[in-house]
């Protein structure tokens, strides 16, 4: 009798195989504990104490487990009885090979948040790079896989094919020999795209920490493994002039960074410090292969870009640093005709955008990051997590359908209470859920979500819920309202044309790869036509019959740029999921070793916890169960 052949592993299922270790022989020991690692990795992340994960370990050796590094840590502090040793301990044992440089001090203005004194306190950063180098000399494979350096000359010259005007003049064109600078990446194959992002994140009640952090464009890894920590500081003991010597560091590093070599001056072009670790390695390459990196894009939301980059911001005049658009009416005086960044169809709109070579010249070298050559406003990227789904485009379409058909009736009694008309779509929405077998999906959709119960009609409706739950409530709502609408009413008509149109918007740069082509580029800007032509319509119409819907605000402006911009890399790939999910535990970091810490200090402390975490994340294959391998989607 013949056999069946075996069945041939295709995908997910083939990476997941490959992952899985080999079987040990009888009486073998895996080389590292996964106990350990687990332990390792919540002491790492500041959810257990190092006395705890001792215990835990000394537990495990009494039950059985023999394992030589569970031995180990069960023994740090005298088996728990000196319990004030157990973190040097796991310093010496489980850290000794840590290569990493230690944080750079630097002096800033603080103001004590208890006494509202003015003094000078020592702020701790991770210089891009001396990080860079470290990677590239000490933790060589990882570095190889972060900065995906075997696929550097192809993204380049996807880069220069869809003759991207970021090239142009810029440093990293320019020809040393020949001095000049065309559109053609020199050394391409060693030039690494670098992204930079910076955001506040609350870590206690009562105050937030500013954390700056920068990694590889191209990393498709989770967010401790794509992206590294350059300062966390907290905001209540900030100043304005705070972060001023700090951003010099940092624009001084990634300008080294950008050139490739070890600086020879100072960030004020003052000598380097005698005997300093800068004079020793002044003008040597970063990397023995000679690679470099250059910030390729800026990201975050609107707010950040106003009030630390010094953008203008969406509630003044001229709102947008794209183009020359202004605010529909401005102390009672209406903008010139086709200038309202409320305008959304095409063929109404009469902006002229910013080249990158004006941008260049534009003025905004107050931020130390615009002082580096070639840096722009055209690497500030526009974030989809905020621009469509958190609060954004999508939340404001989604809640005004919503709201539509909740109130069916207009602004008068209804027939059916509004919950329960929420209720019966819910329902329909959790069977499409399961039906298109959706990732990430909404728990519970309460009125108060969408409107103010109590006042339904005072205040533009939008879905208040988080970003990748708003993403992926959109496909699951469409074939709902498909069939709860009248399909010969307009006004109908135009609701679904519009969730259609975004909803295959989304799903084509979901679907699309770093670069789109001529032709997905052409549908892009189709669908997004289509979105803001039913749109418009949608908003004029509850203009005219005083409905409190489909309120346009900046979001739809800066999404119409993030869709033309896409013509240089898919938007996908500069959405903060991962960025936001990586300041996210740089607060947990920050929570754990908060106490009895002056708020002065902790910039440091939260510098030190993080090192080890990167030394672990570096050094021990499953730590935080991740592996070397691309990650997940991004939501």
């Amino acid at each position: 009798m013949d056999l069946p052949k075996a069945k041939r592993l295709r995908g997910h299922q083939l990476e997941l195989e490959k992952r899985k270790g080999k079987p040990l022989t009888k009486g073998a020991q895996a080389e590292k504990s996964g106990l350990v690692t687990k332990l390792l990795s919540l002491w790492a992340h500041g959810q257990l104490s190092a006395t705890l994960c001792q215990q835990l370990a000394h537990l495990a050796v009494l039950d059985g487990a023999h394992h030589e590094e569970l031995i180990q840590m069960a023994s740090a502090g005298n088996w728990g009885e000196a319990s004030g040793n157990c973190h040097r301990d796991f310093m010496s044992t489980h850290c000794k090979s840590n290569a990493l440089t230690k944080a750079y001090e630097v002096d800033v203005q603080v103001r004590d948040p208890k006494t509202s004194k003015v003094g000078v306190e020592t702020a701790s950063l991770y210089l891009p790079h001396l990080l860079f180098a470290d990677l590239a000399t000490s933790y060589s494979e990882q570095f190889e896989k972060i900065f995906k350096c075997s696929e550097l000359a192809a993204f380049w010259k996807n880069v220069e094919a869809v003759k991207d005007e970021r090239l142009q003049g810029h440093p990293i064109c320019l020809d040393k020999r020949q001095g000049l600078a065309k559109r053609h990446v020199v050394n391409a194959e060693r030039t690494v795209p670098l992204f930079i992002h910076a955001d506040g994140v609350e870590f206690q009640t009562r105050d937030t920490i500013m954390c700056w952090n920068w990694g590889g464009l191209l990393s498709q890894f989770s967010s401790l493994q794509s992206h590294m920590l350059i300062c966390a500081f907290p905001k209540s003991c900030t100043m304005e002039s705070t972060w001023t010597p700090i951003m010099k560091y940092i624009k001084w590093s990634l300008e080294s960074l950008q050139d490739g070599f070890h600086p020879c001056v100072g960030p004020d072009n003052e000598p380097l410090p005698k005997g300093s670790m800068f004079e020793k390695l002044a003008g040597t390459p970063l990397t023995p292969q000679g690679f470099r990196g250059v910030v390729w894009s800026i990201q975050r939301d609107h707010e950040m870009y106003s009030l630390v980059l010094g953008l203008p911001h969406w509630n003044s005049k001229f709102p947008c640093w794209e183009c020359d658009c202004q605010q529909p009416l401005t102390k009672g005086v209406p903008c010139p005709e086709g200038k309202s960044f409320k305008l959304l169809k095409e063929e109404e709109q009469a902006f002229e955008c910013l080249s990158h070579a004006e941008a260049l010249t534009k003025g905004m070298e107050q931020h130390p990051l615009f002082q580096i050559e070639g840096l722009s406003t055209k690497m500030v990227r526009h974030d989809g997590l905020h621009v469509l789904f958190a609060k954004g485009v999508c939340s404001h379409l989604c809640g005004s359908i919503l709201h539509f058909l909740c109130y069916l009736d207009g602004k008068g009694k209804q027939s059916i209470r509004p919950s329960d008309r929420l209720a019966l779509i819910f329902s329909q929405v959790q069977d499409q859920y399961k039906k298109q077998k959706r990732p990430t999906r909404l728990t519970n959709l309460k009125l108060s979500m969408v409107c103010d119960v109590k006042s339904p009609h005072k205040e533009y409706p939008k879905l208040d819920c988080k970003a990748a739950e708003c993403k992926h409530f959109m496909p699951a709502l469409l074939p709902v309202i498909k069939a709860m609408l009248d399909s010969t009413d307009e006004v109908h008509q135009h609701m679904v044309h519009a969730l259609s149109s975004m909803v295959d918007l989304i799903q084509l740069f979901d679907d699309a790869g770093m670069f789109l082509d001529k032709r997905t580029y052409g549908q892009a800007r189709k669908l997004a036509r289509q979105f803001f032509s039913s749109y418009s319509w949608l908003n004029e119409w509850a203009e005219e019959a005083d409905r409190y819907l489909f309120h346009i605000t900046m979001k739809f402006h800066t999404c119409g740029h993030m869709v033309k911009s896409s013509c240089d890399i898919n938007p996908r790939c500069c959405w903060n999921f991962r960025s936001e999910d990586f300041v996210g535990r740089m607060s947990t970091l920050g929570s754990s070793v908060v106490h009895g810490v002056k708020s002065t200090r902790l910039c440091s402390k939260i510098n030190d916890k993080y090192q080890v975490l990167l030394h672990l994340q570096l050094d021990r294959l499953g730590f935080d169960n991740a592996h070397w391998e691309p990650s997940m989607e991004i939501p």
